[in-house]
């Protein structure tokens, strides 16, 4: 059975979930215009050239990974489903258990199948944005700290009554449950990287009452000013996903805005610099190499692996989004002083 627990970001990382992608084949299947099914070729086969590359590091430092297994031919293209490429979006492990909604467990279902019941807690709630509710992505656990973010102001999508439910378990068993209300995810926008230290954009909380006495490093919140061919297309797809190289590709454009938008997120708000995964305290995998970030990691003892998720641009999808960990060294240790 595959062992579950989690009480920090930064603890030794021990076994991790790896998303996955349809083949190359699948969209031969499925389209028969080229210039549409030669970019989805492409997308598909270096996705999973990068998946396979991001399990080679992470088993070199000692992690076993697990990656769904599924049947592509039981999902239609143009149905809303998406592929399990960010699991980190659907699921959380929180203590020793892993949290989430049967929304997408189909897809990850030969996972579920070696993980203990009694380490599950997975429920049917109603409401298309329930799942966001319990996920990694907006759940940052800091030892006995648990940072959880979500929106509140639409009553249809979220249920405060199952917020409450979760919060009460969790301060049951021994954390700090603090609960903000940006309503974006949170690992996109600042990361702990170890005790001390926190990656961030600028404005997302005061630090000074949250992690008092941390040292704190502000990124630009503005990567695409560098990124010219971006704004070729940016009006066309609304900001929300990016292949290089596809800029003028209308087909393309048209056929993943008509059909596909479901798989894509709104890549202009997304900062990947932020979006890390440590492999424990003073070991990282990051996006790209950043001179200011760099810096404070040599300060912090902190060895910086890059590792270029080619499409992160097209998924939406940093590191930390394209994993999911599900069992971390360690025990509920108080790191924050208040």
């Amino acid at each position: 059975m595959i062992p579950i627990k989690g009480y920090a970001t930064f603890h030794q990382l021990k076994h991790c979930l790896l998303g996955k992608h349809f083949t190359s084949d699948y969209f031969t299947k499925h389209v028969s215009i080229p210039k549409v099914l030669d970019p989805l070729k492409r997308i598909a086969d270096e996705t999973e050239e990068d998946f396979q590359k991001l399990e080679s590091i992470l088993k070199e430092h000692g992690v076993t990974t697990y990656r769904p297994e599924f049947n592509e031919d039981n999902f239609n293209l143009i149905e809303e489903v998406h592929p399990p490429v960010t699991p980190r979006d659907h699921y959380a492990v929180v203590g020793e258990t892993i949290y989430g909604t049967d929304g997408h467990r189909g897809m990850y279902e030969s996972i579920f199948k070696n993980i203990d019941p009694s380490n599950t807690f997975i429920r049917d709630w109603e409401g298309s944005d329930q799942g966001s509710l319990l996920t990694t992505a907006n759940i940052c656990r800091v030892g006995k700290d648990i940072f959880w973010d979500y929106i509140v102001n639409d009553p249809s999508r979220f249920n405060n009554s199952n917020v409450e439910e979760i919060k009460s378990k969790w301060e049951s068993e021994g954390f700090r449950v603090h609960i903000s209300h940006r309503g974006y995810h949170s690992d996109g926008s600042f990361c702990v990287v170890k005790p001390g230290l926190i990656i961030t954009l600028g404005d997302v909380q005061d630090y000074t009452k949250t992690f008092p006495g941390w040292e704190v490093i502000t990124v630009p919140e503005n990567p695409f000013d560098t990124l010219s061919d971006f704004y070729k297309v940016k009006k066309k797809v609304d900001g929300k996903w990016w292949v290089p190289g596809e800029e003028n590709n209308l087909e393309l454009i048209g056929f993943v805005n008509q059909w596909l938008n479901h798989w894509v997120g709104y890549v202009e708000e997304t900062i990947f610099d932020v979006n890390m995964l440590s492999i424990n305290e003073n070991l990282i995998i990051c996006n790209n190499y950043n001179k200011q970030i760099f810096d404070a990691f040599k300060r912090h003892n902190v060895e910086p692996i890059v590792f270029n998720f080619r499409h992160r641009y097209f998924w939406d999808g940093g590191v930390h989004c394209i994993t999911q960990d599900l069992y971390r060294e360690g025990t509920i240790e108080t790191y924050i002083d208040y």
